[in-house]
């Protein structure tokens, strides 16, 4: 009987060492880590040896990069599989990423979801155990433009960059309502400014066909009562789930990184198009995903009896400690003279008062642990996870087992926030919970 154990985890923003401290609960954790044969994370920081440029990122927050020996703090963790798509992979750049590619290769750590090119960047990594293997297929919806590798054509070569999951937004608007927006469309120019368009074309850019009407990237299309959802780019889909396939066929297990920052109707609530592109991976073959992204938890979906992470927040978060900063950020507060990278920091967060320090909920996660005989999934186990919420800046975002009433209220949450799905999570008085598995999956 193949018999394996993985430990998952959401975003890793290690910049400093010493991520276990020598709290007893601490080195829980690390005990907990090192005793999976396979522990992931997400990799959300540029671990850098030199390489690359730092590039304008208002969209991710500002850039988030390391030493280059971060990468050995974390596999000290007890981390042994790495998911590197993410929102931050470029913030060096194509030579930053392509440094961070270097760096894993030389560490002989396995990753997935960064590469040279686009079928690079798709593919899994595989790992073997004494026990079984594992292949860790990652994406990312969240990312700035360009930051998506591409494939080689025949006469030039590939871009490096992240493996994407792009989707769009749909805004369904009544009969009447989609008449104001054409008429406003017409009344202020917008509609002559595309005269050139239609020219060269030979149609309206923002009239594609029949059902669509196009206004400045968001679609617009006619129901019943207004809505809004979003969908997955298909091709993106039908790529990663071509490489499920493969997995499916070479390793014992398959698991899916997706990370995404995007919201649903609530920011608890992934997107529409997170859902699906879950269920579809699972389609085919995927025997668990990994959401990670907002930076707090999201609950959990058993689907066809395969659990959907829809994010499991952060298991390291030392952003406000890093030391490597570029002049875009510090020109931010520019009129305050000369700063320093904790002056930035302090003044970015309102001294406290904003972001994320004053926020509970991005300091608590959760690690589940999978138990698997021959590929069945037989137990997953939930250990709280708590990152230090009002402790001074240098002590916070190192991760140790909560216990007590903060374990209970983090597994009280969880399971609050997976009860749409249907999922039942039982919340012990042992400082661990569980996702019940239903008996037909366990038999």
């Amino acid at each position: 009987m193949t018999r394996l154990t993985v430990a998952l985890t959401g975003d890793c923003m290690a910049t400093r060492g010493a991520l276990i401290t020598s709290d007893p609960a601490a080195g829980e954790l690390r005990e907990l880590l090192h005793g999976a044969d396979f522990a992931f994370t997400n990799l959300e920081v540029v671990p850098s040896a030199g390489r690359g440029h730092p590039v304008h990122n208002a969209a991710g927050g500002g850039g988030l990069v390391a030493d280059a020996r971060v990468l050995d703090e974390i596999t000290e963790a007890g981390f042994t599989v790495l998911g590197c798509a993410n929102n931050h992979a470029l913030d060096m750049g194509v030579d930053g990423l392509l440094g961070t590619v270097e760096l894993l290769n030389a560490k002989r750590i396995p990753f997935a979801g960064i590469g040279a090119d686009l079928p690079a960047a798709r593919r899994p990594v595989y790992v073997d155990r004494p026990g079984g293997s594992l292949a860790l297929i990652s994406c990312s919806a969240t990312f700035l433009p360009g930051q998506e590798a591409a494939a080689a054509s025949p006469e030039l070569p590939g871009r490096p960059g992240l493996s994407p999951l792009r989707h769009s937004a749909l805004l369904e608007v009544t009969a009447a309502q989609m008449e104001v927006l054409r008429e406003i469309d017409a009344g202020t120019g917008l509609r002559a400014r595309r005269a050139e368009a239609r020219t060269l074309l030979g149609f309206d850019p923002a009239v594609p066909s029949s059902e669509w009407f196009t206004l400045y990237g968001a679609r617009f299309r006619v129901a019943d009562e207004p809505g809004f959802t979003t969908a997955c780019d298909q091709a993106d889909l039908d790529e990663i789930s071509e490489w499920v396939v493969e997995a499916r066929r070479r390793a014992d297990l398959v698991v899916v990184s997706v990370h995404s920052h995007e919201p649903g109707p609530t920011p608890q609530t992934p997107g529409e198009f997170l859902r699906a592109f879950a269920h579809r991976v699972i389609d085919e073959g995927a025997d668990v995903v990994v959401g990670h992204g907002p930076h707090f938890l999201r609950g959990v979906e058993l689907y066809r009896n395969k659990p959907i992470f829809y994010s499991l927040g952060n298991v390291v978060s030392q952003i406000e400690l890093a030391d490597r900063l570029p002049a875009e950020d510090y020109a931010k507060f520019a009129d305050r003279g000369q700063f320093t990278p904790g002056r930035y920091f302090d003044e970015l967060s309102g001294h406290g008062r904003r972001l994320f320090a004053p926020h509970r909920p991005y300091w608590r996660s959760l690690v589940p642990v999978l138990k698997y005989d021959d590929g069945t999934l037989v137990e997953a186990r939930l250990h709280p996870i708590d990152l230090g919420f009002g402790r001074p800046v240098r002590h916070r975002g190192r991760p140790r087992l909560a216990d007590g009433a903060e374990a209970k209220d983090i597994l009280t949450d969880f399971a609050r926030l997976s009860e749409p799905y249907g999922a039942v999570v039982s919340v012990g008085d042992t400082g661990t919970g569980e996702l019940l598995i239903p008996p037909s999956t366990a038999g």
